[in-house]
């Protein structure tokens, strides 16, 4: 199965073609499952705004603990989503329309996806600091 940056070209400049629409979809589906306002906004800013990230780099960047203001809250958000995108075999127009589509409520197949949350001590072992004293 081909999924992410292979399904999900740049094209010219643009990273992805979502429109306001697309965008809408995505808050509404996040909204409903419970998704924070800092996360929502986020994502307007990511998918919509000035980087306009693929699909598949947003995604990523949430598993990995990006939006984790409220971790326990937007967990549900991004498991939907992210079932959504791989049954959507990374096609950004099918993952949308999954999303139309798909009852989430009641289709709880999304259960099933793991997110492990992102080790934090990790990245306190590493000197991230512009401060160099």
């Amino acid at each position: 199965m081909e999924i992410g940056r292979q399904k999900e070209p740049s094209t010219a400049g643009v990273a992805n073609k979502l429109d306001q629409y697309d965008v809408e979809t995505i808050l509404a589906t996040m909204d409903f499952f419970g998704a924070s306002d800092i996360f929502m906004k986020q994502t307007v800013f990511d998918l919509y705004g000035p980087p306009k990230y693929r699909v598949f780099d947003w995604l990523a960047m949430n598993v990995m603990g990006r939006n984790d203001d409220d971790r326990q809250a937007n967990n549900v958000a991004l498991k939907v989503l992210v079932h959504s995108y791989l049954k959507s075999e990374g096609d950004p127009e099918r993952f949308i329309e999954d999303l139309r589509k798909s009852d989430y409520q009641f289709d709880t197949s999304w259960e099933d996806v793991e997110i492990d949350e992102p080790d934090l001590e990790d990245y306190k072992s590493n000197d991230f600091s512009l401060d160099k004293g």
